[in-house]
């Protein structure tokens, strides 16, 4: 039975939060998230990267003092968490740069294989995750429809998912059109998985079951007891596709839960 690194390794326990004015003089790894009880996809996925590599990286709280994202803007050119820093370096905001420098810091486990077809493979599958206009671009697209319509919100509500859609939409997505994206997603990775192996894409783990297991929250977050959530963002994160068969999409979930309780820690930890 293969122990789990998370029992014994924690990287986010390593140094307390850095302000980002710390973090920007500081050696290492730093890892800027989605803080406020919101399991981002993307920043659980960098996350996982490091820690099933054992990298020990301080996190940062990138928002200024106003709790805006302004100083972050000026230093990456947009203002989308995480951000990850290593040594002096540039910052890097984008998932596959995160995932590359994982891959160098540590050679191991290797989340990317060395064959450069079976690395494309690899790479172009999470980015039908992490992309713009992927899986988590088109669930983003629906949940601000929800928040925009349904009249169970209020003003709150509706003010974040006005924020969100001046940020994020474009103006050719439709909650129609991301409904079939997410669909067809999702039927890809049950295919992968009902080949049989033990892990998506073979015998070993990959970033791809790393970024499966983040991203498969949107279309149900792990319980509440293993991840904790405040219940709006609960409630929007939920999402039963309707091609897929119901039977199969449990199936991925469980698959999800495996790949926590076996790499990464539990329950998740969202501050």
């Amino acid at each position: 039975m293969r122990t789990n690194p998370a029992l014994v390794y924690d990287a986010c326990t390593m140094t307390p939060w850095l302000t980002l004015e710390q973090a920007l003089g500081a050696p290492g790894l730093r890892v800027a998230p989605v803080r406020g009880g919101l399991p981002s996809p993307w920043s659980e996925f960098v996350r996982a990267c490091f820690h099933v590599k054992r990298i020990p990286y301080s996190l940062v709280d990138a928002r200024d003092a106003d709790r805006g994202l302004t100083s972050i803007k000026t230093l990456t050119g947009q203002e989308s968490l995480p951000v990850v820093f290593w040594n002096d370096e540039r910052p890097r905001s984008n998932w596959l740069e995160q995932l590359v420098l994982a891959e160098r810091i540590s050679l191991k486990p290797r989340l990317l294989p060395d064959a450069p077809v079976e690395r494309a493979k690899v790479v172009g599958l999470i980015a039908e995750l992490c992309s713009e206009a992927g899986f988590g671009w088109h669930r983003r697209v629906m949940m601000i429809a929800r928040l925009l319509t349904e009249p169970t919100f209020g003003g709150r509500e509706r003010s974040i998912g006005q924020y969100l859609s001046q940020k994020y939409r474009h103006n050719t997505d439709s909650v129609e059109g991301s409904a079939k994206h997410c669909e067809e997603i999702v039927s890809t990775f049950a295919g992968l998985q009902a080949a049989g192996h033990d892990y998506l894409l073979g015998s070993s783990l990959t970033a791809l079951d790393l970024a499966w297991a983040a991203f498969a929250a949107l279309i149900q977050p792990l319980s509440e007891d293993l991840c904790p959530m405040k219940p709006l963002w609960r409630d929007l994160y939920t999402w039963m596709p309707s091609v897929t068969p119901r039977h199969t999409v449990e199936a991925l979930l469980s698959y999800r839960e495996r790949i926590y309780r076996d790499w990464l820690p539990l329950p998740v930890d969202l501050e």
